[in-house]
């Protein structure tokens, strides 16, 4: 037995909303509030379709089912109707309002489920006074007085679609435009063509469900595609990330080589000023830095511990700079009372390189060049390993610099009269390995290491 209506439509329209909400639900984000706000619409119109056929079906077999099931579905019709203009009027929503605040958006929401509400209401009174349809016993399912306006919630939420659509259409990508106009268009064409063409045909189903397909392509993509896209940001963002940490190694580079060799300039200018105030050991500072450099390559330091080790020995004796003349050019004995004030010297230097935290090593040496590996050194009597290893360093070729040059009180030792010194201090004012290395050192140079200063002096 044939129906009222052709509800193939209807069914098709059923079958396309069901594929689409498959392929959502698999592979779309149930995060993005786009995607789930056209997921929820799917669902709408689904079951708008299934109750379209439902209620064609009751409708004609009005007498053979009770009145409140045909009430009921009837109703249940027209409310999903304007729930599916709704969801698709927030689908809207959640592009065209994206930019306003969440209170203005909160305000459109409440308003139209507002509207929903009422109708809602009007749909239950229907019930009672059939103003929109009844059941009359003879002639089944009839219009009421007021049947024109059973849509009006419905084509009111789509009409709101296509006012907020057109004021907001730059916050729309122009896929979203294109979707989403084609939508409208199919919906009011199948629409126009139901209501004056093919009454008999639920072509308005179709219409939407053809506009949902269309609309489907507007939408975000896939997850997985989302990732790729992702990783190919990623990808570019380390690129750019390296070629910037490139560039600016490279620039901290430049910045560290002009701070070193400021560090060296202005470390000579006062090794010169130090070794300026006793002309007996002018020269001193350079000639200490170039055999603590040599001994510290000869011991297998790196070339930038050498050097380090170099601007170290260049002012290990900066702590004079707040000594007397007249006690460091003293041609006599000093007084007890004149060596002590000398012995402040090496814990005043560390005082004034303690700043240079770049250069701990500086302080180190400042301070601890005097230290004895017996530990009857000054100024804090450390011993063995205690004393930094930079200190025992400088030590010895202090020690030998000042052995081989003239002092006021004394003509320079040889070479080798130095290299006994060493040797009987060995271990006791000396750390002994280092001695040995010193040696080994020396031997390099049989005509005396003090002809080839220029060999170990640092390189710009």
């Amino acid at each position: 037995m044939g129906l009222s209506y052709n509800v193939s439509y209807a069914i098709a329209s059923f079958v396309i909303c069901a594929i689409l909400l498959l392929i959502v639900s698999l592979n779309y984000s149930s995060t993005n509030i786009v995607s789930r706000r056209y997921r929820f619409f799917l669902y709408a119109a689904m079951a708008m379709f299934a109750l379209d056929v439902v209620t064609v079906a009751t409708n004609d077999h009005a007498s053979e089912i009770p009145l409140w099931v045909n009430q009921l579905l009837n109703g249940l019709y027209f409310f999903s109707s304007g729930l599916t203009a709704i969801l698709f009027l927030y689908y809207c929503l959640s592009v065209a309002l994206a930019h306003h605040s969440l209170r203005t958006r909160r305000i459109f929401y409440i308003i139209n489920l507002s509207i929903l509400g009422i109708y809602s209401i009007t749909l239950i009174a229907n019930a009672f006074t059939g103003f929109y349809f009844y059941f009359d016993p003879v002639k089944g399912y009839s219009h009421g007085d007021a049947y024109l306006l059973v849509n009006a919630a419905s084509l009111l939420f789509t009409i709101e679609s296509i006012v907020v659509f057109a004021v907001e259409h730059k916050q729309f990508q122009k896929r979203q435009l294109v979707c989403t106009t084609l939508f409208f268009v199919s919906f009011f064409v199948t629409f126009g063509l139901q209501l004056f063409v093919f009454p008999k045909v639920l072509l308005s189903d179709f219409g939407t469900a053809i506009g949902a397909l269309i609309t489907f392509f507007s939408i975000e993509t896939p997850d997985y595609a989302k990732l790729m896209f992702t990783l190919n940001e990623l990808n570019e963002l380390r690129a750019s990330l390296e070629t910037q940490i490139e560039h600016r190694t490279e620039e901290l580079a430049q910045e560290r080589e002009s701070y070193e060799s400021l560090t060296v300039e202005t470390l000579a200018s006062l090794a010169r000023v130090i070794d300026a105030k006793d002309h007996y050991t002018n020269g001193h500072s350079f000639r200490v830095a170039a055999y603590a450099r040599a001994l510290a390559q000869q011991l297998g330091k790196d070339s930038r511990y050498c050097k380090h080790i170099y601007l170290a020995g260049l002012a290990h004796d900066v702590g004079k700079i707040g000594i007397s003349e007249a006690i460091l050019a003293k041609p006599g004995k000093l007084t007890p009372e004149e060596f002590k004030v000398i012995q402040s010297h090496p814990a005043l230097g560390g005082n004034i390189l303690k700043g240079i935290h770049q250069f701990k090593m500086f302080e180190e040496v400042a301070r601890h060049h005097h230290e004895r590996y017996d530990g009857h050194g000054y100024p804090d009597k450390l011993a063995g390993e205690e004393i930094p290893y930079a200190a025992r360093i400088v030590t010895i070729a202090d020690t030998f610099d000042a052995m081989t040059s003239n002092r006021s009180y004394r003509k320079a030792l040889s070479d080798d009269q130095a290299f006994t010194e060493l040797e009987l201090h060995s271990d006791k004012q000396f750390d002994g390995k280092m001695v040995d290395a010193f040696f080994k050192l020396c031997e390099r140079y049989p005509d005396s290491i003090r002809n080839h200063i220029e060999d170990f002096e640092l390189e710009d």
